[in-house]
């Protein structure tokens, strides 16, 4: 897997933040997961993690991947694209679930065994309806499994459902807290929402320093948006 970039988070921002989340994702943390290497490597183009976002790069990757039937955790990584057409893949929800639904019985049993890639696929599934019904206290309990193991996406998710109230109480500080760990590893978006939330004062103190400093890193690595808000931010 390619090297991340994930710089030097100045200590300031970690005191502001007042994470109570629980333990740090660590970079470079060894996952037990069955998942090719391939197809790790397109996660890190999609996130960012590769220090620059690459969606076409990813997509290319997971569809080399996918060519292998027996592979279950690509196959389940495809419905997943499909379902919200993430990484340039067409927004296919039908599709998505029938894809889920062929091999989602293998995705549990992998999850159940302790794989981490499988853990928060069985979170996406739950979350989107993919070959399950749609269960949010089940979704954010194995993206929880999985973020305990320092799967990244999962840090991700958990503060998305943590902004939304989907499964938990709406909370921004915890939302905050968990896009952190996410965007110390290096995950774009997370980046970007934590600028967004310390440019709103949403969740954490308001401070146009540090909104400037997640969207900087988010703009460095690709993300447009970031790169608008930065433009804002300055006038």
């Amino acid at each position: 897997m390619r090297g991340k970039k994930t710089g030097r988070i100045p200590g300031f921002i970690v005191l502001l933040i007042g994470l109570t989340a629980g333990p740090w994702v660590t970079p470079g943390t060894a996952q037990q997961t069955v998942a090719g290497i391939g197809l790790l490597e397109a996660i890190e183009f999609y996130t960012g993690v590769s220090g620059q976002v690459n969606e076409q790069e990813a997509s290319r990757l997971l569809k080399l991947e996918a060519t292998d039937s027996s592979d279950v955790i690509a196959t389940m990584w495809i419905a997943r694209v499909h379902s919200t057409g993430r990484m340039t893949f067409p927004h296919k929800p039908a599709l998505a679930k029938q894809i889920a639904s062929s091999v989602i019985d293998e995705v549990r049993n992998l999850a159940a065994s302790g794989d981490v890639e499988a853990s928060f696929l069985m979170g996406t599934a739950y979350d989107e309806s993919l070959g399950v019904t749609q269960d949010y206290g089940e979704a954010m309990r194995w993206y929880k499994r999985a973020a305990d193991s320092g799967h990244i996406l999962a840090s991700h998710n958990i503060g998305n459902m943590y902004r939304d109230g989907r499964g938990v109480g709406q909370d921004p500080r915890r939302a905050a807290a968990w896009w952190l760990r996410a965007a110390r590893a290096g995950d774009v978006i997370p980046a970007l929402r934590l600028g967004e939330a310390y440019e709103a004062g949403r969740g954490v103190p308001q401070s146009r320093s540090i909104a400037r400093y997640w969207y900087q890193r988010a703009a460095a690595a690709g993300n447009v948006s970031a790169t608008t808000a930065l433009e804002r931010i300055k006038k």
